[in-house]
């Protein structure tokens, strides 16, 4: 599998992305809300990527919950992180969630949702109440048992975004933000520090943030983060992915080639590069053809369909639990 991961304009696959996803340097796919109408057509568009692509492919998803929910019509409406930490039985609850979103995307031959998001408060415009929690110990609490949950439905887990993205107000979407905090590793990576000595996670997204404490670069883009401390202080050894380099928080990177070799060589497995159609093929360009062997290893197990899935006793329990969760939520927070 190839080290780039793209995205695709709508509903269907245009001559373009059927040309750029046979190139071998593609090795995976994201979707957004514009792929996505109605359950029959998200099906029959991942099965006409697998069959473009005539090789493995890892196909992926932002389906956290909340705000950032990719597909909604058709899929139970998950209530955002923090909503299972302000619940009273918030840890079971959060295993249920994790596991009904990666049964649902599952259902659909789709193998990952990037999640959870690991980060440390709700002040960031970017996070909000993505997070958890303000307090690690509670991220560590109701992390694992959302994780564990995407396991048991036989999804692999990414934390985002390493090594914390809570401290800055800025959002990294719009601009590069610096955290100064000197004691990151302290508060902050004690999430991830602990997520990885269990061996919960096997994807990790680092943030678009540059601690200025300890390195120039972003943590996307340094080999400080990615390898000095990620790899070899924390030894974790799954899959690295950068996040989208289209975002402004990666503008200090330089061209969108410069950009995807950057987060390559600083230890990224696999880059990413959305909603920029120019810049992705910049990137394809200027990135050497090698293949990446551990991506492998977060391709889904094949399971039933949608049909085969709402159909069990489990999938209707949960998801009246986890829907009922998310609107009172919802009310609450109106």
């Amino acid at each position: 599998m190839g080290p780039l991961m793209l995205d695709v304009s709508s509903y269907e696959l245009d001559a373009e992305e059927r040309e750029i996803i046979q190139h071998p340097t593609v090795g995976g796919i994201i979707f957004f809300a514009r792929n996505y109408d109605n359950r029959e057509q998200l099906r029959a568009l991942v099965k006409d990527i697998r069959k473009t692509a005539k090789r493995p492919l890892l196909i992926g998803v932002d389906q956290e919950g909340g705000r950032v929910q990719r597909f909604r019509d058709g899929f139970t409406q998950l209530p955002p992180a923090r909503a299972f930490a302000a619940s009273e039985n918030g840890e079971a609850l959060a295993k249920q969630g994790g596991w009904l979103m990666a049964a649902e995307l599952l259902a659909m031959d789709i193998d990952i949702s990037f999640a959870p998001v690991l980060d440390l408060g709700y002040d960031c415009k970017a996070i909000g109440d993505r997070a958890f929690s303000d307090n690690p110990q509670e991220i560590i609490r109701h992390a694992s048992q959302f994780i564990q949950g995407m396991a048991q439905a036989g999804m692999a887990a990414t934390g985002k975004h390493f090594p914390g993205h809570g401290g800055v107000i800025a959002d990294s979407h719009l601009e590069t933000p610096y955290d100064s905090r000197d004691n990151i590793k302290q508060y902050d990576m004690t999430v991830f520090k602990h997520l990885i000595e269990n061996n919960l996670l096997q994807g990790m997204m680092p943030a678009h943030v540059v601690f200025d404490a300890y390195d120039e670069k972003p943590a996307s883009g340094s080999e400080y983060w990615l390898k000095q401390v990620l790899r070899k202080e924390l030894g974790y050894q799954g899959v690295i992915f950068s996040d989208d380099l289209n975002m402004k928080g990666a503008d200090v990177l330089g061209s969108y080639s410069e950009r995807a070799v950057a987060a390559q060589e600083a230890g990224c497995d696999m880059v990413m590069l959305c909603n920029n159609r120019e810049g992705a093929v910049q990137a394809l360009d200027g990135l050497p053809q090698t293949q990446v062997p551990i991506l492998e290893t977060l391709l889904k197990k094949p399971t039933g369909g949608y049909s085969d899935l709402i159909n069990t006793r489990m999938w209707q329990e949960t998801q009246a639990t986890i829907s009922r969760l998310a609107q009172e939520w919802k009310e609450k927070n109106a």
